[in-house]
């Protein structure tokens, strides 16, 4: 993998959701708050969402997606949180195992390798961390991408 420059210069703390066995790491800033999977509403979901959550008093709609990015109709039962997005005006929910806040965190950035560089991820580089290697992204990347899901399924 080609090295690029550090992965944070202004932001030293991210967000690492660990979704399967895919480490997704976002600017920390970019997730409002993290909820129970146990609140997510499953009574008739968002078109291929997997449910509602409340979140400043309104529903917004909730995703799960695979480790290889792809959306998925049924929650596995090691998603047990909710990471709030914002999303233009309004936020999504999206699944994980779990979420680790990493402070004061630089690492080396990685360019993509061949077999990742498709035109619509979300991921903008790989980088090292302590548990292994971790694909960055952003918000308005993975929103956007989660849209383009939604419209060609």
């Amino acid at each position: 993998m080609q090295q690029l420059s550090r992965y944070a210069s202004n932001t030293s703390t991210a967000a690492l959701l660990k979704i399967g066995s895919l480490n997704l790491l976002l600017p920390q800033g970019d997730i409002r708050t993290l909820e129970s999977s146990a609140d997510v509403d499953t009574i008739a979901p968002a078109l291929y969402s997997v449910g509602w959550i409340t979140y400043l008093q309104k529903r917004w709609p909730v995703y799960c997606l695979a480790e290889e990015l792809a959306l998925m109709n049924i929650v596995p039962p090691e998603r047990r949180a909710c990471a709030m997005i914002a999303m233009g005006v309004g936020y999504i929910g999206i699944m994980c195992d779990d979420m680790i806040v990493l402070k004061d965190f630089t690492a080396q950035r990685y360019e993509l390798p061949a077999a990742m560089k498709m035109a619509d991820t979300p991921i903008l580089y790989l980088v090292d961390y302590e548990q292994g290697i971790a694909s960055v992204c952003n918000a308005n990347r993975l929103t956007a991408y989660i849209g383009q899901l939604v419209l060609k399924v």
